[in-house]
């Protein structure tokens, strides 16, 4: 993981260059590509406000909380301008090689399909301070048919939690959740535009209930916090050169 100045400063560099960029501009991108999200994979599809487009055109990174009918859970969303190509982006969002290094997991395991393969079962482990860590097995799909019906220039992963994971868990795995808690809900996406042949437009859901004892609302407010560090993490792992290419 780079240091946090280094990474800080990558957020500067993507911010400046974000500013290129009105918020027309962006709206009329947004609008062009708009028939697309009929075919998106994700569960959910938060309404983004006309102002946070116009956040990300000062260079800033827009987040918000959408509730969801019937659900204590709510949905965590984000939206920003990335100086990096969308070809390097989708890579490294789908790069779980690398997200130790590049999220707060300390372990990815890859568990059916291939490394950035458009279908594949990955088990995944997060330390939280003081409280119980938590672990989950999710389900990520690539959306072919908006990748072929955009020519590339928009993408979609998807990830859906697997009710209970425990069945899919070798020994060693098994051994390190013994004393963590299986996350009760772990569903989120991402979609990326492309703005020129440097610039993508991202955004990014998640819809996450830890279980436990820890409220739905309190880690919602948790995830949406953490967003503009993801944006950060995802910029500087596109920059470095993800381990796939897509």
């Amino acid at each position: 993981m780079l240091p946090c100045g280094v990474r800080v400063t990558a957020l500067f560099m993507a911010v400046l260059e974000a500013q290129a960029f009105t918020t027309d501009e962006i709206e009329a991108r947004v609008a062009e590509v708009a028939p697309l999200r009929k075919q998106r994979l994700g569960r959910w599809d938060p309404e983004i406000p006309a102002s946070a487009y116009a956040t990300v055109a000062k260079g800033d990174v827009a987040t918000g909380i959408t509730a969801v009918p019937g659900s204590k859970a709510r949905i965590a969303w984000g939206l920003s301008v990335l100086e990096a190509p969308i070809d390097r982006l989708f890579s490294a969002v789908n790069d779980d090689r690398n997200k130790p290094d590049y999220s707060k997991l300390s372990h990815v395991e890859l568990l059916e399909g291939e490394f950035c393969a458009p279908r594949r079962l990955t088990f995944q482990y997060l330390p939280i301070p003081i409280i119980s860590d938590r672990w989950w097995v999710i389900e990520q799909r690539i959306n072919a048919e908006v990748h072929a019906a955009s020519a590339g220039t928009v993408r979609e992963m998807v990830w859906v939690k697997l009710e209970d994971g425990l069945p899919k868990l070798g020994a060693e795995a098994r051994e390190l959740v013994s004393g963590a808690v299986q996350a009760a809900s772990n569903d989120g996406g991402w979609w990326l535009v492309r703005l020129d042949d440097e610039h993508t437009l991202m955004e990014f859901w998640a819809l996450s209930d830890p279980g436990g004892s820890v409220p739905a609302g309190l880690a919602t407010q948790f995830a949406s916090g953490s967003i503009r560090e993801t944006f950060t993490m995802m910029g500087d792992l596109a920059r470095k050169g993800p381990s796939c290419a897509l």
